[in-house]
């Protein structure tokens, strides 16, 4: 994982994450939890409690570096082959070439029409109909290693990971910002609720932090959420933000309040490197 990592980022750094649907979270008790693992290339699953692990509810993937899900699928991003994955929220109907012809993605969100991914060395945004057709690999250009994919009911958001920015666009496409957000440190994902957006910043200098600022931009906080270790994925609902910790054998998924308080590095542990991360139904 960490020699594909270098190789993508010396020709332009690159993306996870993650993320979630257009609703900007999942109400309490109901629901779950996926992750990508790298190392066994397989999707877990767990309750959003905790509880239930399956590290292995879907296998075959390959370098799942984003995952999504809304009300009928959950995605993934398969980095080195190119190609979205979807299953049913059951784990059956597993597609592994859902969706073809991206270029390392490793950023991926759905919403109620679209499904949008990162190309980290096309410096594109993709986008497709929801069943996998329409696919345009260059929805939105001139990004920046997008390294990370959000979206909610009025704006795409993306981690730039080679300037250290969150982008936004209008959900046309249109209205373009770049540098949305300044200051990013090595933002590799981002996720959206009602209030806030987030991102992680894998950045020896933050010490793996997780970032937020209000919809507008403003009031960033780089260090929102500090201690986390490598967070590649990142996600949230309308209770609390989730992230991984990965290392090149294991990994956790770490869990806090909405406020930043109540943080727990460990709340799903056995993970095999993790890497994309969302939150939803099923």
């Amino acid at each position: 994982m960490r020699a594909f990592m270098k190789t993508v980022s010396a020709a332009v750094v690159v993306i996870t994450a993650l993320l979630l649907a257009a609703d900007g979270g999942q109400a309490a008790g109901s629901g779950h939890i996926y992750w990508g693992n790298e190392r066994t290339a397989t999707i877990g699953r767990a309750n959003l409690d905790g509880t239930g692990v399956d590290q292995s509810f879907i296998t075959g993937a390959t370098n799942p570096w984003a995952v999504a899900v809304d009300s009928g699928y959950v995605y993934w991003t398969n980095a080195f082959a190119g190609t979205i994955g979807r299953a049913n929220l059951d784990g059956t109907g597993v597609n592994q070439s859902f969706i073809t012809g991206a270029s390392a993605p490793e950023g991926l969100a759905v919403d109620s029409n679209y499904v949008y991914w990162g190309n980290a060395i096309a410096d594109t945004i993709g986008r497709s109909h929801l069943d996998g057709t329409g696919v345009n690999q260059s929805f939105i250009t001139g990004v920046n290693g997008p390294r990370g994919v959000a979206v909610d009911s009025g704006h795409i958001y993306w981690a730039n990971g080679a300037t250290g920015t969150i982008g936004r666009a209008n959900l046309d496409g249109t209205g373009v910002s770049q540098k949305f957000i300044h200051h990013a440190g090595d933002a590799v994902s981002v996720a959206v609720d009602a209030s806030h957006v987030y991102w992680a910043d894998e950045s020896a200098g933050h010490s793996g932090a997780i970032g937020r600022a209000n919809l507008d931009g403003t009031h960033a906080k780089g260090s929102f959420i500090r201690a986390a270790s490598t967070p590649i994925g990142l996600a949230v609902d309308s209770n609390y933000v989730y992230w991984v910790n990965t290392t090149d054998t294991t990994g956790t998924i770490g869990r806090a309040n909405l406020d930043g308080t109540g943080v727990n590095q460990s709340f799903i542990t056995t993970a095999a490197e993790p890497l994309g991360l969302a939150v939803g139904a099923g």
